[in-house]
């Protein structure tokens, strides 16, 4: 069976870096296994065939993005967490994250959807449980100033961490990451946070980058009361649903489902085959990448929303929401933010090569 998988890579820098990086694809994809489609830094930015399948240990985005991650690199520093984390039973149930962050001077936050991936100084291993469904990565490259920002916003997503080798050094400059190490309790209603920061590119154009972290005490859902209510616009959502949890067309702002089965960059997508979540929020060019279900349930889930601001980005995205077809696909999204001078990662494209906005 043929199962496409999406990739978005993006490159956003006002500077040169050498990071451990969001990376790109690097050799030929064969037919009926893992492959992936890929959108990348341009002026008006398209999907494209990649060329390596994510399944294999290397020369693909994922493994070179992760390098530094599975082998030992005393340079990179690493925070870990993942409610299915690899070589251990699933610890956190209510968790929906599974995130790689490592920091120096500059950090990579590096947020995805598979269970059991990926073990930290482990080598590169794909879940072949994982083949036959879509799955998110997301990893953004920021300045060390944004760390507890973003250090926050996990908290709230309570995490399970199983792999940090943080220095003493770097958690006291950011009392988040501290916090976030050794599982400080959220105490303040609403139990809700919201960071913004921005990357900015080498022309000088802003990315817009908004977190959203939801702690299981707010009982508050994903989209209808932390998304809509919080960005202040319309959104159409791409997540698992129940009959209770319906489309919103009443009140200032609405919520609508998208239909399932839908044509996502030139593959079929269904709804039930597919891990990825995500929100189109209109008439602001942004995409919110989620870790809910949209169901009643999930009130009492903890979880996340990362949300970017592209026109390219939420064009690509809405050409897939406006249009239902039928059948089935995978996703998984990988994107990166770079902004400042680092020793630490960056989006490469299939020949190796740093991408720039």
């Amino acid at each position: 069976m043929f199962i496409p998988i999406i990739l978005i890579l993006i490159s956003l820098n006002c500077c040169n870096a050498q990071v451990a990086t969001c990376k790109d694809d690097g050799d030929n994809n064969p037919p009926n296994v893992v492959s992936s489609n890929i959108i990348k830094s341009a002026v008006n930015p398209v999907w494209a065939q990649s060329a390596q399948n994510v399944n294999h240990d290397r020369e693909h985005s994922i493994a070179r993005t992760l390098a530094h991650f599975i082998a030992n690199n005393g340079d990179i520093k690493v925070l870990a967490y993942s409610d299915d984390p690899p070589n251990l039973p699933p610890r956190n149930e209510k968790s929906k994250a599974k995130v790689d962050n490592r920091a120096n001077d500059a950090a990579a936050w590096f947020v995805h959807t598979v269970p059991k991936f990926l073990a930290h100084l482990g080598g590169y291993s794909w879940p072949a449980a994982e083949t036959p469904k879509g799955h998110m990565f997301l990893c953004l490259s920021l300045n060390e100033a944004h760390l507890n920002l973003v250090a926050k916003a996990i908290r709230y997503q309570e995490p399970f961490i199983y792999a940090n080798n943080l220095s003493p050094e770097l958690l006291n400059q950011h009392v988040e990451l501290s916090n976030l190490i050794t599982g400080a309790q959220i105490r303040v209603t609403p139990f809700l946070e919201h960071a913004k920061f921005a990357t900015k590119a080498a022309a000088g154009a802003a990315a817009n980058i908004q977190a959203f972290g939801k702690h299981t005490k707010s009982h508050s859902d994903m989209y209808a009361k932390v998304l809509k209510n919080k960005l202040a616009a319309n959104i159409r959502i791409w997540a698992p649903s129940d009959t209770r949890s319906k489309s919103i067309c009443k009140g200032q702002y609405q919520l609508r489902k998208i239909a399932s089965p839908m044509q996502f960059a030139g593959s079929q997508v269904s709804r039930e085959a597919d891990s990825a979540k995500w929100a189109l929020v209109e008439q602001k060019n942004t995409v919110c990448l989620t870790t809910n279900d949209y169901t009643v349930g999930e009130k009492k889930i903890p979880g996340a929303a990362v949300c970017l601001e592209n026109a390219g980005v939420y064009n690509a995205f809405s050409a897939a929401a406006f249009i239902a077809m039928r059948l089935t696909e995978t996703i998984v999204i990988l994107v990166l933010f770079r902004s400042c001078t680092a020793q630490v990662a960056t989006c490469k494209d299939d020949n190796n090569a740093a991408v720039d906005w």
